[in-house]
């Protein structure tokens, strides 16, 4: 049974939002624990250079100032995360559709009165009628984030049940539009509660468990939506579930919660269960869940700040000659790591030079269907361009521009799995190459010094391409609209149709093309910023643990010992508190 909203949250002056700890008594709680270890680890990752870890120092230090707990709803494009949203928070106010459409990252939460507000990236924050906010978050009005909007933040009276949690849409990852899955991934570090979305039809992928173990770097709480339940039969559903629950033991040595979700009519029973875990679970235990999270954030922190820090120390503590071997042993010979570089960009050549010859075949495969569909909307639009020639060139531009439009996004978006393909494959040879450099390193420092590396590598960001770029050229040379005032247009209509439809034909083929050129260019400029971002991350990393390993002998052995001992006590006393509050 769901708790009412008064016994969660008491609507009295000064009374606490919660039942275990008020807002303000929680953020100083979080502070008082945080901050000290927070300085620690930042002091250390400055005075060594560790600059592999000022991400998650940033993402701490921002989690550590708020007093919520954000949900966000991550996951593949098409996997039902704003639809989920919108039924769950009972208002239909984030866009939805077929093709990709949330742009920009949401913030949903309670406010004592409607409000939504644009924070553009130039620190402009205007406030925008609620039906209106469509045309920031939506792909279609706001392509590519042409308006340059940092986040959408909206605040709903009806959330005051859930006051404390904010409920983050994110854009889609694995779409045709790149900047999509690059919002998505660059928000991560942010994330409190994360629940990823997954279709029950495929019900879960590599890439799904990869966003797991990145969403774990950042935050012990995280779940997986099991969207779309209704396409499935109660079997079908146990069986999915199963198969998940087998995938999730797997690969991860917590339990993960899996929410099963449909917004048709007749499974209320798996809003309410949500609902449940939220009201009655999160919020319940709202300092516990927060602190937690935090925790998580901060303890991965000092443990890696830890890990290299014991590098170093092992290597000050040895004889230079000592030091110099061990040196050799841990990072090998330049020709290694020269030879990894060289795999990741042979890899990335060959998938560039069959670029073209790949994404051509497969939209010449749909030059037919697109011609006829064309043409029998033309047929039907036609005739009502025939008051006039000037009327008829005119409407035929108008149109044949914008259907165009329409069909080929339609079919990029349709295709968009086969022209990714390479370059997912590319990016997942990278990612394997990295994590395979950073486990052999973790390897030789473990035989050279007794000391792992525990590092883990993160998703590579790639630019795959925008919409297409549809121009459509004047159709018939300008004078003859000069001859529309004299020419009767019962005698020029046959001719101007015949013409138009042979320009169907024409326009397809030519735009085809144009989309052909588009996409290897795209494409191909993704693969080479692959290969770039996995060259910068090896001599990024080969840098980090040399300098870690350069020493002017023992003498430098004091102060990393007094450091690893001050990352300890920190990592300590957020055990030893936490388990005193």
């Amino acid at each position: 049974m769901i708790p009412r909203t008064e016994d969660i949250h008491p609507e009295t002056n000064g009374a606490a939002d919660s039942p275990n700890l008020s807002r303000r008594s929680t953020r100083m709680l979080a502070r008082s624990l945080l901050q000290p270890a927070l300085d620690v680890a930042a002091d250390v990752a400055a005075r060594y250079e560790i600059s592999a870890l000022s991400g998650l120092l940033a993402s701490a230090r921002a989690s550590a100032g708020q007093d919520e707990i954000g949900v966000a709803v991550l996951g593949r494009f098409k996997a039902g995360k704003s639809s989920f949203l919108n039924h769950f928070i009972g208002r239909s106010i984030l866009p939805v559709g077929v093709v990709p459409v949330t742009a920009v990252v949401t913030e949903i939460r309670y406010g004592a009165r409607e409000e939504a507000r644009v924070h553009h990236r130039d620190g402009r924050d205007p406030e925008v009628p609620l039906d209106q906010i469509g045309g920031y978050i939506s792909e279609k009005e706001n392509p590519e984030n042409n308006k340059q909007v940092d986040l959408i933040a909206v605040e709903l009276p009806e959330l005051r049940r859930f006051r404390g949690l904010k409920f983050v849409d994110t854009p889609g990852l694995e779409s045709a539009l790149s900047h999509n899955t690059q919002t998505s991934l660059n928000w991560l570090p942010n994330v409190g509660l994360a629940l990823v979305a997954v279709s029950v039809d495929p019900p879960l992928s590599q890439r799904d468990i990869d966003l797991l173990k990145s969403l774990y770097q950042y935050t012990p709480k995280v779940g997986v939506l099991l969207t779309k339940a209704d396409l499935v039969s109660e079997q079908e559903l146990e069986e999915v579930l199963e198969f998940v629950r087998a995938q999730l033991a797997r690969n991860f040595p917590e339990t993960i919660r899996i929410f099963p979700y449909s917004t048709k009519p007749g499974f209320e029973r798996f809003r309410q269960a949500l609902d449940a875990e939220l009201a009655a679970g999160t919020l319940e235990r709202f300092a516990e869940e927060r602190e937690s999270i935090l925790k998580r954030k901060v303890d991965t922190l000092l443990r890696e700040c830890g890990d290299y820090l014991a590098l170093s120390l092992k290597s000050a503590e040895m004889v230079q000659s000592e030091r110099q071997a061990m040196k050799r042993q841990l990072t090998g010979e330049k020709e290694t790591l020269d030879e990894v570089k060289s795999a990741v960009r042979l890899v990335a050549q060959h998938a560039a030079a069959g670029t073209r010859s790949m994404v051509s075949s497969r939209l010449e495969t749909h030059q037919r269907e697109l011609e006829r569909a064309l043409l029998e909307a033309f047929e039907s639009e036609f005739p009502k361009w025939t008051s006039s020639l000037a009327t008829m060139l005119s409407s035929f531009e108008e149109w044949v521009a914008s259907a165009l439009r329409d069909q080929l996004t339609a079919l990029s978006i349709r295709e968009r799995s086969s022209f990714l393909a390479p370059l997912h494959n590319v990016r997942k040879h990278a990612f394997r190459a990295l994590q395979q450099f950073r486990d052999r390193l973790s390897d030789g420092a473990m035989r050279a010094f007794g000391v792992p590396l525990r590092t883990t590598e993160t998703e590579i960001d790639v630019v795959e391409p925008g919409t297409p770029d549809i121009r459509v050229g004047r159709v018939f040379d300008r004078n003859w609209e000069l001859l529309s005032p004299i020419l009767p247009v019962w005698m020029v209509t046959p001719a101007v149709h015949r013409h138009f439809a042979c320009a169907v034909s024409y326009l397809v083929y030519q735009n085809l093309s144009r989309l052909s050129s588009r996409w290897e260019e795209s494409v191909n400029s993704a693969l080479w910023g692959v290969e770039k971002e996995a060259v910068r991350r090896l001599d990024e990393l080969i840098g980090t643990v040399e300098r870690l390993l350069e020493s002017g002998g023992n003498e430098r052995a004091p102060q990393l010992r007094a450091d690893l001992e001050r990352l300890a006590k920190a990592r300590k006393s957020l055990t030893v508190e936490t388990a005193g509050s």
